[in-house]
């Protein structure tokens, strides 16, 4: 027997799929749009124009744009993502050896945006109007007003720089030296976590206010629960759409990601993005965008189904 939960997975998955398949034609198409021939990338503007027309049927460029795109289509679903029009490196080697490293620099500003922003979200709704709740609207202002690559410069030079604390760029895998990893992730973890953090507080904030207003919770204080309690039941409602925020923002958190890699020279997906924009390396780009995307997509899945986990009813309305 399928539950209701794998049910509404099942669903979830079965309508992303025209997701991906609608943007794999975007991104199929707006890549082309980009000028630049990769037959004078791989052999340089003066070469002769018979070589250049040999690259292009090699790389199948001179078939019709359909043509290409179902190519294409059929070797990705196959995991073959092509290979680089700059140095012939297989796609999916590239972005199998970049991504665990975004991944782990993701999870440490989701790490870090949670353990900030779950206790001033608490704090701040239940010392509404207090110093407290100040703080916390003021942090919330200030963590989505401030851009991520200008956090990350001031971090880099007032904890790397002045005082010498943390490294100031490169990476070590925390699989392979923990310690080592933790410090090198630490300052582009607060920097790419900040802005999430500020988002999600003042969204807790928002709903748990709203959520404490309620009659229910009258009824629970008169059968004399403590107000301990009576927090636990508003937070797990009030979690309910917090849940969704929390999903997006972690999708944003991976193209958050470039710009933080590049700041701190992580060697991640992130900068592999950006060398393939910089060389014109079309299959690279496209590769690791679908990559991105479907990454986006399977974020919001897991979503969907911890939001029907908190309120079955509800989920099975959206």
């Amino acid at each position: 027997m399928v539950s209701r939960l794998q049910a509404f997975l099942i669903r979830r998955l079965l309508w992303a799929l025209p997701v991906l398949a609608l943007v794999s034609v975007a991104i199929f198409g707006l890549i082309r749009l980009v000028p630049g021939d990769p037959a004078i990338v791989m052999l340089g503007a003066d070469a002769p124009p018979a070589q250049l027309a040999a690259v292009r049927a090699e790389l199948g460029l001179d078939e019709p744009l359909p043509v290409q795109y179902v190519d294409y289509v059929a070797d990705a679903v196959r995991g073959d993502l092509g290979r680089s029009y700059v140095d012939d490196r297989e796609v999916s080697a590239a972005i199998a050896s970049r991504l665990p490293t975004t991944l782990f620099l993701t999870a440490a500003g989701f790490l870090v945006s949670l353990t900030i922003a779950i206790p001033a979200g608490l704090l701040s709704a239940t010392n509404r109007g207090e110093w407290l709740d100040g703080v916390g609207l003021g942090f919330g202002l200030l963590g989505v007003s401030v851009p991520n690559f200008w956090l990350g410069v001031v971090l880099l030079l007032l904890f790397g720089v002045t005082l010498d604390w943390l490294p100031v760029a490169g990476y070590v895998s925390p699989l392979e030296d923990p310690v080592a990893g933790i410090r090198y992730l630490l300052l582009p973890g607060i920097t790419l976590g900040t802005a999430m953090a500020a988002v999600v507080t003042r969204m807790l904030r928002s709903e748990l206010l709203e959520e404490l207003r309620r009659e229910y919770l009258n009824a629970v204080r008169m059968k004399g629960v403590g107000e301990l309690r009576v927090l636990t039941h508003a937070t797990k409602n009030a979690f309910i759409p917090v849940v969704t925020v929390i999903g997006m923002q972690f999708g944003y958190l991976l193209g958050g990601s470039i710009v933080v890699e590049t700041v701190f020279s992580i060697p991640g997906m992130g900068r592999l993005l950006i060398d393939a924009i910089q060389s014109r390396d079309y299959i690279m780009l496209q590769g690791v965008v679908l990559v991105y995307t479907t990454f986006f997509v399977a974020v919001n899945i897991v979503v969907d189904g911890a939001y029907f986990y908190l309120n079955p009813k509800l989920g099975g309305e959206r």
